[in-house]
């Protein structure tokens, strides 16, 4: 019978190891994938793991000692969880994002050849270093979805600390991808001077906690070119579930643990979480380097929702990676 079942198998059916590095603008992230190869790619969800390395910021703002130190533990961490050597991971991709994408051209360039060093004195052969652009980041994270959910007919929202996108499917690709990530409106926000109050670590009254959403909403969500495109797309996004993916989102399902969520939950959760000392938020299992940030993530989700007309969102995933595993661009067996 084994003999009868290995005659009936494709002859080129086989396994392909495609390790993602998620290189975003704030973190950097490890992501594992077993690929089945036969007249194509599918992947093997049982196979995927992911990982989050320690680091103080994303590659991109990283000096060349730190960089080689997160690629360490990032490899470390693969090892030490799956057992997994060098030479079983047939193709890596590292692709940076957001914080890549604000660098200038010779920064970039100085960036990937210090990881392209890094790849190459490891003697790894197989690899791809790409700074994607926020239509492939957006599509990357609605095809995750796809994947996921087995779904066509869904909208994405993803908030890096960078950039967010925001992406559908009507008869073609439609996406925005906008600089006011969580990180990046933060660094706007404490320029104006009426923000000194909402500013990490602050314990809020529900009227400062409107306040605070309010110059969200003023000063980074309104923006021309994301009202042009909800107003294209109103219908589809009204229409279809919307998947929310990153690390800020799931910190809010996490604490909400319900599925989906409304802007009355973020709202209700909110001004709770945003009256709590650091030391109480500590005390709720949040580390204490986050929790001074828990109640921007509040107020900044809750403007984002009510400037993007949105009541409730469903959960997706941390990231967007999935969508990436299989892609005929990264990986040259899946053509």
């Amino acid at each position: 019978l084994l003999s009868c079942i290995k005659s009936l198998q494709p002859q080129n059916f086989h396994k392909i190891h495609h390790l993602i590095i998620d290189a975003g603008s704030s973190g950097t992230r490890f992501c594992f994938y077993s690929i089945n190869k036969n007249h194509s790619c599918s992947l093997n969800l049982n196979g995927e793991a992911c990982f989050n390395v320690e680091a103080e910021d994303g590659l991109a703002n990283l000096n060349q000692k730190k960089i080689e130190k997160v690629l360490n533990d990032g490899f470390s961490l693969l090892k030490a969880n799956l057992k997994l050597k060098t030479n079983e991971i047939h193709y890596i991709s590292l692709l940076g994002t957001g914080g890549f994408r604000k660098l200038s051209k010779e920064d970039q360039y100085l960036k990937q050849q210090i990881i392209d060093a890094y790849f190459k004195k490891h003697s790894f052969h197989s690899y791809k270093i790409k700074f994607i652009s926020g239509e492939e980041e957006a599509y990357f994270a609605w095809k995750a979805i796809e994947i996921m959910y087995h779904s066509k007919n869904h909208t994405i929202l993803e908030t890096g600390g960078a950039t967010i996108q925001l992406a559908l499917y009507n008869n073609n690709f439609e996406f925005i991808s906008l600089l006011i990530g969580m990180n990046e409106s933060y660094d706007r926000l404490i320029n104006i001077k009426e923000f000194a109050k909402c500013t990490y670590g602050n314990q809020l009254s529900e009227d400062t906690y409107n306040e605070c959403k309010t110059m969200v909403k003023n000063h980074i969500y309104n923006e021309p070119t994301l009202k042009n495109f909800l107003e294209r797309n109103v219908h589809l996004i009204l229409e279809n579930p919307v998947y929310v993916l990153g690390k800020a989102w799931m910190s809010i399902f996490n604490h909400l643990k319900k599925n989906p969520i409304t802007i009355g939950d973020l709202e209700s959760y909110g001004k709770y979480i945003c009256k709590l000392s650091e030391n109480e938020i500590v005390k709720k299992n949040i580390s204490s380097h986050l929790a001074k940030k828990q109640c921007y993530l509040f107020f900044y989700h809750q403007a984002q929702l009510e400037s993007l007309g949105l009541n409730k969102v469903f959960k997706g995933i941390e990231s967007w990676t999935i969508g990436a595993s299989i892609n005929q661009n990264l990986l040259p067996e899946c053509n």
